[in-house]
């Protein structure tokens, strides 16, 4: 039978705490959904004509990839670990920190976004899956949990 919450169904904590998602070589980043409901309330709390500059592409480059990083260290990225740059570890999280390396690594910024609008990894049933996964791991198997 094709249980609607198990594959519709959405952990609601999840897409605002976020998910961690390995990205290769022990660094880790946690991700809120985009569409979670505290980036929306936030969205909507962005003045109207700014908010019509991003959705109609008018904003100039710089000053959409500055908004951009903005909200995304605020309201999706939420936490790293493992993460360095030019050879030199992260200082743990901070929006300022993520801000800053949202800006300088635009294909870092990319993946972010892309984490956070696939909908299937704040799944109810990946979630659960995940966590199977990760007792398996705690008891001593080899298993890894990787980002789909």
């Amino acid at each position: 039978m094709f249980d609607l919450q198990e594959e519709f169904g959405t952990d609601a904590k999840a897409e605002v705490d976020g998910v961690w998602i390995s990205l290769g070589e022990g660094a880790e980043i946690r991700v809120a959904r985009l569409g979670n409901p505290e980036a929306q309330r936030a969205y909507r709390k962005i003045p109207r004509a700014i908010r019509r500059q991003v959705e109609e592409g008018t904003m100039g480059d710089k000053q959409a990839i500055q908004f951009m990083a903005k909200f995304l260290s605020e309201h999706i990225l939420k936490d790293w670990k493992g993460l360095a740059s030019k050879g030199k570890s992260l200082p743990n999280y901070t929006t300022e920190e993520g801000k800053k390396h949202l800006i300088e690594f635009r294909r870092f910024r990319d993946r972010v976004w892309e984490i956070a609008a696939d909908d299937d990894l704040f799944n109810v049933g990946e979630l659960e899956e995940d966590a199977k996964n990760s007792s398996k791991r705690s008891s001593g198997t080899s298993d890894t949990v990787q980002e789909k």
